[in-house]
This record gives C-alpha cells, structure tokens and sequence, in this order.
C-alpha cells in the first residue's frame, strides 16, 4: 500500500486533493477504481457506524484503520484467462477529528472480487468492543 506522505482529512473541502491522490494511483483507470470523493466518504461512513455498532465511544475510536478495495467480482470466464479488471485500494485511519485517507494503491481484482471492506481494531478496541458486547448479555449457569 502507497502511504500519503500527508494524510487527507475525509472532508467536502478536501475533496480536490483526495480525488488527486486517487488519479495519482489509477492513472486512466476508471470503470471499477475509485475516483471521487464521495465513494471515499461512503467509506468513512461505513467505517465510523462499524465502530459505533461496536458501542466503541468516539474517544476510544482513534488509530482504527478501514480498508477497502473497489470492484466487485469478476466474471468466473475472465478469472479463467487470467483477465483481471484495474481497481483501486484505499486505507482509512481513524484520528481523533475523524477519518482520513492515508493510503492508496492501484490493484487488480479477478473472481474473488472487490468490494469488501475490512476493519482493523487495536487489541485495546478490540478488548473494549468485547467488554461492551458483554455487558449486554448473561450466561445462563449450567443445569
């Protein structure tokens, strides 16, 4: 993954610098990379309500990553042949003002596809996601 010497808060006023950072990696790919601001800002979205399904408190949430490669799969006939289509993968990270993108690579995906994203918690998150699922159940002692 291309690291962004300076990382871009996902913001409307930003918009013109992340959609730069993207061209940078794709190049004249289009159809199936990610291109505009606003499918970077959809993933933020997604990421933050992640976190926040995970009863993850905003204070609690810096240094989460997202990542997500754009696409989806291709047909099984074109995976055969080794054909694969230009996507584009991005990392998300969260910072204490929000999410911001700080890495970038252009990719190709074949059958398995694109479209999947995935969220990166530290072991303290995780163990604090866990604690909070916790405390809304109990364990029925054993018969």
């Amino acid at each position: 993954m291309s690291t962004i010497k300076t990382p871009i808060r996902i913001i409307e006023a930003n918009s013109a610098a992340i959609e730069a950072a993207l061209k940078a990696v794709n190049g004249r790919a289009e159809a199936h990379a990610y291109t505009a601001f606003g499918e970077i800002e959809i993933l933020a979205e997604t990421a933050e309500a992640r976190l926040e399904a995970l009863g993850l408190p905003k204070t609690r949430r810096t240094g989460a990553l997202w990542t997500e490669t754009s696409g989806s799969a291709v047909s099984s006939s074109y995976a055969k042949k080794a054909f694969g289509r230009a996507a584009t993968r991005v990392r998300l990270q969260r910072r204490p003002s929000g999410w911001y993108l700080v890495g970038t690579v252009a990719t190709t995906i074949g059958a398995s596809g694109g479209g999947k994203g995935e969220l990166i918690l530290s072991a303290e998150q995780d163990a604090e996601a866990v604690r909070r699922l916790r405390a809304g159940y109990s364990v029925k002692a054993a018969s």
